[in-house]
């Protein structure tokens, strides 16, 4: 049986540029050593990998699939040899990820397209008839709606969200921050030596080290039987799971909005409950609320932002920097009101709050509580 080709997967490798000692150009630098280590790392697990170049945030025309496939189809005009499969992975993804399960996506049947999330995807790799699959891909608006496309054009798909930390996905500096804590918690994957030196290495505004915040409060309040975890945003099925069977604390959850950058109907805006309360009164409320609700809250600020503004496109958000900068409290590298007021709210509750994305409410939550226990 002859052997199968080596399946071509494009990176995404960060652009530069951003001013130096912000939050952007932190999570910037981490997401280029990131990206460095996936191109290694798929190579030497028998992946054609190549880098393929952001597109500078700035440019309004962007669009996923059109970038994504000229970049593919280009790669694919100068191969010496058969391709069968091609993927796609964001330099960020996998960090945590085993070789096992790295192989796992890099082994689509024919016809298949296998994901790191089917409903949000990160990383994926599709094998088959290529013409159709990138085709399908044109006109795809977000590399997290993939998966489903190619479904919907007759592809089987296979979801490894399920593997441990298969949905971890680096954005942020928190999510850094988060992979900082993973190197310390015991069954996690050894990071590159230069991935975890930059790690240690780096310093926030205000030389701050990278650390999630309250993480001390945090764990307290999951191994309290007494205490309740206020958690709220796109938390996946196995997240909740386990937050169920791993936390001493009662848990509250309030989940809206899972795969809202693939699942959206033509026009249709996000909404949030939370952001509805917070329209009704203030941000200060909504903080003051949910600090009622429990002993320590975790929130995807995200829904909220996407709600606030209508859409589920990270450009109609506040900007990077004020994302970055809200999810260490660091409400006065905040400009846009609602979101500063928020911020200031939330360093100041009664309570501790961590703001973050998709990241945090999935395998970030599953690190902090194994942190808990560990005593990390």
């Amino acid at each position: 049986m002859p052997e199968r080709p080596a399946p071509l997967v494009l990176v995404t490798t960060p652009l530069g540029g951003q001013p130096f000692g912000t939050h952007a150009a932190i999570a910037a630098d981490g997401q280029r050593l990131l990206a460095t280590d996936l191109l290694r790392r798929l190579g030497r697990l028998g992946a054609a990998a190549t880098p393929l170049p952001s597109v500078p945030p700035s440019d309004d025309a962007f669009h996923w699939g059109g970038w994504f496939t000229a970049g593919a189809r280009a790669v694919l005009g100068a191969a010496e040899a058969p391709v069968d499969a091609i993927g796609y992975a964001g330099g960020g993804a996998m960090a945590l990820l085993s070789d096992d399960g790295v192989e796992a996506l890099l082994s689509p049947i024919q016809g298949e397209v296998v994901a790191n999330n089917r409903f949000s995807a990160d990383a994926f790799v599709v094998a088959g008839d290529l013409d159709m699959a990138l085709a399908t891909l044109e006109d795809c608006e977000t590399d997290n709606a993939a998966p489903r496309r190619l479904n919907d054009a007759g592809f089987a798909w296979r979801d490894l969200g399920a593997t441990p930390w298969a949905r971890f996905d680096v954005d942020t500096t928190l999510d850094l921050a988060l992979l900082r804590l993973a190197t310390r918690l015991s069954g996690t994957r050894p990071l590159d030596t230069s991935v975890r030196g930059y790690l240690d290495m780096a310093r926030l505004p205000g030389d701050r080290a990278l650390e999630v915040p309250h993480l001390d409060q945090l764990g307290e309040v999951i191994r309290d039987r007494g205490a309740e975890l206020v958690v709220a945003g796109r938390v996946p099925g196995a997240t909740w799971q386990e937050l169920e069977t791993e936390a001493a604390c009662r848990v509250r959850g309030v989940v809206e909005e899972r795969g809202m950058r693939s699942a959206r109907g033509a026009g249709e805006p996000p909404r949030s409950i939370l952001a509805a309360l917070m329209a009704l009164s203030s941000p200060s409320e909504l903080v003051a609320e949910l600090a009622r609700l429990g002993d320590a809250v975790v929130l995807d600020s995200r829904v909220l932002m996407a709600s606030v503004a209508g859409s589920a496109d990270a450009m109609a958000w506040p900007p990077e920097e004020e994302r970055f900068a809200s999810d260490f409290g660091d409400f006065g590298r905040v400009a846009t009101p609602w979101l500063r007021e928020l911020t200031e709210a939330a360093a100041g509750a009664s309570v501790p709050f961590l703001f973050g994305g998709h990241a945090l409410v999935s395998d970030g939550l599953r690190l902090i509580v194994a942190a808990a226990w560990q005593g990390r």
